[in-house]
């Protein structure tokens, strides 16, 4: 199977997914400053008013919607991919299946946020908070993994095999990913516990891991240090699709698949 190595014009777009082959155009590997999405962001103990709560619900309205319009996509291409066992089907498939995981990752958590904070009751809180803190730390172990164990199990180390695959601009985005990943997963055991209180119902230990203070906006910078975490990934992935996409096209231009 040839490499992924094909940088042409146009910038990728989902709904281009839905072209018929002989219109389909090669699309760029797009430079993204990574980095960026994993600056601090420091809590300045500012409590939101009631505008700037909604205009916030509204913009998380907004994020929802988009990233959400991805979803069927992803999963015809799924389905597509299940009973295709060639490598390049195969890659396709790893591809899509983590990044279907970390759009529904990021979408999940910008729905228990949004929830968060329209909660006018304070135990409607206390149990968003818990099933936020549940996302983040089940995200985290999965994508990445906290230790050597998760880690080999982890959808990040999944990508490894295929890298060959792809051009030197896609593993040197990688290797960047890995690092700014590594740093940031490990500065927090990003409440496992409470995660596992939550998970399994362990009431006892429940109840008391909800007892912590409130701090809503400290809450929100958590969701949203999580998002643009998963968002960095995200946007790596479709580098990925991006190759992957233009071998297709490339393909069909040569004459090599008619599908």
């Amino acid at each position: 199977m040839r490499h992924f190595h094909y940088l042409c014009i146009n910038p990728f777009k989902i709904e281009d997914m839905n072209e018929d082959l002989a219109n389909m155009r090669c699309k760029p590997i797009r430079t993204y400053n990574y980095a960026q999405y994993f600056e601090d962001i420091q809590y300045n103990g500012k409590i939101l008013t009631d505008d700037e709560r909604k205009d916030f619900v509204a913009v998380i309205d907004e994020t929802i919607a988009h990233y959400s319009e991805g979803l069927p996509i992803m999963y015809n291409a799924l389905e597509n991919c299940k009973d295709k066992h060639d490598d390049y089907h195969d890659i396709d498939l790893t591809v899509v299946s983590i990044l279907q995981f970390v759009l529904i990752s990021m979408i999940d958590s910008m729905v228990v946020s949004k929830y968060f904070i329209l909660a006018d009751a304070d135990y409607d809180q206390r149990f968003m908070r818990g099933k936020l803190k549940v996302i983040i730390n089940e995200g985290y172990k999965r994508l990445y993994g906290f230790e050597k164990n998760t880690r080999i199990k982890a959808m990040w180390n999944a990508l490894k095999p295929i890298l060959n695959y792809f051009p030197k601009d896609i593993n040197l985005q990688y290797q960047e990913l890995t690092l700014l990943l590594d740093k940031h997963i490990k500065s927090s055991s990003w409440w496992k516990d409470d995660r596992d209180y939550e998970t399994h119902f362990d009431t006892e230990n429940l109840y008391v891991s909800r007892q912590e203070e409130i701090i809503e906006s400290k809450v929100m910078i958590d969701s949203l240090r999580f998002f643009n975490t998963f968002r960095a990934v995200y946007e790596f992935l479709w580098n990925m699709h991006t190759c992957i996409y233009n071998s297709l096209v490339l393909s069909y231009q040569k004459g090599e698949t008619t599908e």
